[in-house]
């Protein structure tokens, strides 16, 4: 690996790159299919919304070459369907081949059920509600694939586990599809588990962090 790799937070600025590696990476999701702005706009809300966010990235010199978003997300899908419905009216209005693919049907039908549940009335949560009793999700990570293989996604991972660490988190949690082999076998390694619900694995797994 290159000594010239820096680990370092996200900021706007990087938002470009992001969405870059996120089409690299994602080349069949749902999100891809909406193009590079959408994809930028998505992460720009997971960014700037009212989450509890830790957006970390690896660059090889100035070159950003893998992302990783994690932390506590109010509203991740919902939230930038709600913020940028008017924006997303023209992607799919450009590419009508959309309603055909299956898995971009799939995702429609939970982001629109998920805007739903976002604009009924939350609970208020209690002022000393300890974070504590949520889970540290990884939202999203990516990696250049010229650097798949290098280590340096476990790197990035590594990081974000000492950070749910060092803000007392006991579990953290992401979803992956039941597809992606390559994927599972990866956090597997690191040692994430599934957690089969009623006999069926949906893609969601876990990994408990020892006091």
């Amino acid at each position: 690996m290159s000594e010239s790799i820096e680990i370092r937070t996200l900021g706007q600025q990087d938002l470009s790159a992001v969405a870059r590696i996120h089409l690299q990476a994602f080349p069949d999701s749902a999100l891809t299919a909406m193009g590079l702005a959408a994809v930028r706009r998505y992460y720009e809300w997971q960014l700037m919304g009212p989450h509890d966010v830790s957006a970390l990235g690896a660059t090889d010199g100035s070159e950003l070459i893998v992302f990783c978003f994690g932390g506590v997300f109010r509203g991740a899908l919902s939230g930038f369907l709600q913020k940028n419905r008017s924006f997303l009216v023209w992607p799919v209005a450009t590419h009508p081949w959309l309603a055909f693919n299956p898995l971009f049907r799939n995702r429609l039908a939970i982001g629109i059920n998920a805007l739903r549940r976002f604009s009924k009335p939350h609970k208020v949560v209690l002022a000393n509600q300890s974070v504590k009793q949520s889970k540290f999700g990884i939202l999203s990570i990516g990696i250049s694939p010229n650097f798949q293989g290098t280590g340096i996604g476990k790197m990035l991972m590594a990081e974000s586990e000492a950070i749910a660490r060092k803000h007392g988190f006991k579990e953290m949690q992401l979803s992956v599809s039941s597809t992606n082999t390559q994927a599972i076998r990866f956090y597997e390694a690191l040692g994430w588990e599934k957690v089969i619900r009623d006999g069926i694995w949906a893609g969601e797994m876990i990994k408990l962090l020892a006091s």
